[in-house]
């Protein structure tokens, strides 16, 4: 009996199935609500408080979910979006909260002094004073210059205050768990709250033996920049991503007290016992995994994001936009073609320090191996000009991925658009807390230091700069089919060590055992 083959599901299918999902989980126990009890005009006060209160808890349900790291989610809607729905989600729970305060207030006056109200009340009142705090966090995190660690912690401990003191508050109450309906309701939103809870905060960090992995060796890239290659403790669980995804990666197997970064992957997607992250050593935690030992023990969150090429027989060629380490994805989807075998044309245009190339030497293998035109922008911004000698005239074929500084990013994104490539075509990314894209283009896009920042959204037409001659691709000269570097790896060598297919007894009753990892092809 044959079996018929099943198509994929395409990231926009999955989209819309997530984006449904939340829809109906954040209008539906307010909708069972009125269904049950229905609209009565005398009591119009009371009913907006408790549908104000309805939405605003699954409101606050649903950004913490969101904000998970459910990798399905983020791998269909892409990181980005997620952390855009997460803090709308959140600004619109506390506005409920604020309509379900005052409208309390003005009902019965008396609820102005939570000393003297009942002990649901002061519940109340407390979780406010958490809305409060995590709202605070969420906007000094937003600051630049802000240390990543500290307001994170701030924003969790105010989540966890509020959310605690909002169930307790709903409990204390009892008037809307008298409802057998929405009691099930209740029930069901508390414990896939939980479940994601134990998952994330426990199981994870705790007790998970997939995604650990120890260090095999640091090679260095020039400059600030250094790979650090990694590899899986436990073969069967390794990580299985798809190029452009990124990870988190924590020291520590603990939950108090432990910093966690996201990297980009860098390496390719067909290399199952290897993983590698491409970092610039821009603060304290990128310092001290550029300076790791091999043997060294680490544990990885992922993977996450969206940022991945579409099915190839839906698209005719790639153009890759990228400036400074944001050329980091651009590395795992140019290596995972070539593993592939690709022969599809590819087009990579570089925004770099003259004076700091990344993987120049790979880059020419690659352009050897691939299809692929690199074009170095020697300084001159990426603009609609720069690009349109790069892109063919038929455009809507190809998929366009653009990663790197704010300033990088909102003059691609706007000589993209001005060149009248499809939106449904263009892809990038926001890693870590960096707020949107300026509303005015950088006046270069010459990368900046630190991780690279990424987002999708409305971007103003560029000034139009002084014109220059356009740099030619490095593709410009002819192949040569046999040429040696054909046969050169797509990874600058590190040798891997000897890792066991499956753990020991030891491994499976509980512990991952630290190892060394016999670092001795350590990089260059």
């Amino acid at each position: 009996m044959i079996v018929p083959s099943v198509a994929p599901v395409s990231k926009r299918a999955r989209r819309t199935l997530w984006s449904a999902a939340f829809a109906l989980l954040l209008l539906g126990p307010p909708a069972a609500y009125l269904a049950r009890e229905g609209v009565d005009p005398g009591k119009l006060l009371g009913l907006a408080i408790v549908l104000s209160g309805i939405v605003a808890s699954v409101a606050m349900v649903l950004a913490t979910i969101g904000a998970s790291r459910i990798r399905a989610l983020t791998t269909a809607i892409g990181i980005d979006r997620v952390m855009s729905g997460h803090r709308w989600l959140g600004v619109a729970a506390f506005a409920l909260v604020v309509v379900h305060l005052v409208v309390a207030i003005v009902r019965s006056p008396k609820l102005l002094n939570p000393l003297a109200a009942s002990l649901a009340i002061q519940f109340g009142w407390f979780a406010f004073v958490g809305m409060i705090v995590l709202s605070v966090a969420a906007a000094w995190g937003r600051r630049r210059g802000t240390r990543y660690e500290w307001w994170a912690r701030l924003h969790v401990v105010g989540a966890a205050l509020a959310l605690a003191l909002a169930g307790l508050h709903i409990v204390w109450l009892g008037d809307l768990l008298s409802d057998p309906v929405m009691r099930v309701v209740c029930s069901v939103l508390a414990a896939a709250l939980l479940v994601v809870l134990a998952r994330r905060w426990v199981w994870q960090p705790l007790f998970s033996q997939r995604g650990a992995y120890v260090v095999y060796g640091v090679r260095d890239e020039g400059g600030d920049v250094a790979t650090l290659a990694l590899t899986p403790v436990f073969r069967r669980r390794a990580l299985r991503f798809a190029p452009g995804q990124f990870v988190w990666l924590r020291l520590h197997r603990r939950v108090v007290g432990v910093q966690e970064h996201p990297f980009t992957i860098a390496s390719s997607a067909e290399l199952t016992d290897r993983l590698e992250l491409t970092i610039r050593a821009s603060g304290d935690f990128s310092r001290a995994l550029a300076r790791m030992q091999p043997g060294r023990q680490v544990w990885l969150d992922g993977p996450h994001g969206s940022f991945t090429p579409d099915a190839p027989e839906r698209v005719d060629g790639l153009v890759l936009v990228a400036g400074g380490v944001g050329i980091t994805p651009m590395m795992s989807m140019l290596r995972t073609l070539a593993e592939r075998g690709d022969r599809r044309l590819h087009r990579l245009v570089l925004a770099e320090r003259p004076d700091q190339p990344l993987f120049g030497p790979e880059l020419e293998v690659l352009s050897r191996r691939l299809e692929l035109d690199v074009l170095r922008t020697a300084g001159r911004r990426v603009d609609a000009d720069l690009l349109a000698g790069v892109l063919p005239r038929a455009r809507g074929r190809l998929e366009y991925y653009v990663c790197g500084p704010p300033g990088l990013l909102s003059g691609s994104l706007a000589a993209l658009e001005e060149l009248g490539v499809p939106p449904g075509r263009i892809h990038s990314e926001q890693f870590g807390w960096t707020g949107p894209l300026p509303v005015t283009p950088a006046a270069s896009a010459s990368p900046a230091d630190g991780e690279p920042a990424a987002s999708t959204g409305d971007v103003p037409r560029p000034r139009r700069p002084r014109t220059g001659p356009v740099p030619t691709p490095s593709s410009a000269r002819p192949r040569t089919a046999q040429s040696p570097a054909d046969r050169f790896p797509t990874h600058p060598s590190i040798p891997l060590p000897a890792v066991d297919a499956t753990p020991d007894r030891r491994e499976r009753a509980g512990g991952v055992r630290r190892r060394s990892a016999a670092g001795r092809g350590a990089g260059r």
